[in-house]
């Protein structure tokens, strides 16, 4: 890409931030002319960056007065933001402190439409461990976070991930693992992503008990034992348990 082509595209991307931040909370609905005039470009461009927000449905247009108004988009987008920011400094303490203790990494998930993200990791402290990246879309129906997040969400959100994913494996045979999952608050995953490692989780739950994160330890199978599992589990809980309630859950 050269420095020309570099500037056209930070210089769209900036056109098209200024065009979101038109909106307001007493100005909801915005026409293309008034749009145009508030970042003072013309029309044709507007439509053109209208187009593409609207495709990508960051903006919607109605149909009978063809107003603009923000996008569903940006609502799912904010909604991940703020419960990442808010998850993320409560939970910070207690995933060191269980770091510590474990000496296995410590991941914070959340669900990002028919994915899981981690959006807060605290690495093992032994040289040979698991490592996922911060923001990396990872599935539902395989490794114990991502069933933990998909044991709680509704019966057919359930089975079109289950259709999408193809875990290869029996559709009843999840769900009766999933519902084991929210009868005691706990996952496991052997090898099941990725041969080597493994993995045990715990839900977390905001003030009004909705289920909004999966605390996990990851690490390599060989390290993860039935009996370290057993050990693990119960400080795996206690940490799940504790940041919900610094989140406001009440048991």
């Amino acid at each position: 890409m050269t420095s020309t082509e570099q500037d056209k595209g930070i210089r769209s991307l900036q056109r098209a931030i200024d065009l979101l931040e038109c909106f307001t909370m007493e100005e909801r609905e915005l026409s293309l002319t008034e749009i145009s005039k508030k970042i003072k470009l013309a029309k044709s461009t507007v439509i053109r960056l209208l187009y593409t927000l609207e495709l990508n449905s960051f903006v919607e247009r109605d149909p009978v007065t063809f107003k603009y108004k923000l996008g569903k988009q940006l609502y799912f987008i904010g909604n991940i933001a703020g419960q990442s920011i808010e998850i993320r400094e409560v939970a910070k303490e207690s995933m060191r402190r269980l770091r510590d203790k474990t000496e296995e990494t410590v991941n914070l998930y959340v669900l990002d439409k028919e994915s899981r993200v981690c959006i807060q990791q605290f690495e093992s402290l032994q040289s040979i461990r698991h490592i996922i990246k911060i923001g990396e879309k990872l599935p539902l129906t395989l490794g114990a976070t991502g069933k933990v997040i998909l044991a709680y969400q509704p019966e057919e959100f359930i089975e079109e991930v289950f259709k999408k994913e193809n875990p290869k494996r029996d559709f009843y045979e999840l769900k009766q693992e999933l519902q084991e999952i929210v009868e005691t608050g706990f996952a496991q995953s052997i090898d099941e992503r990725e041969v080597g490692s493994s993995a045990i989780a715990t839900p977390i739950f905001d003030v009004n008990g909705q289920m909004i994160a999966a605390l996990s330890l990851s690490g390599p199978t060989t390290r993860f034992k039935k009996e370290v599992i057993e050990q693990w589990r119960d400080e795996l809980l206690q940490c799940g348990l504790k940041i919900s309630t610094n989140l406001g859950f009440q048991k």
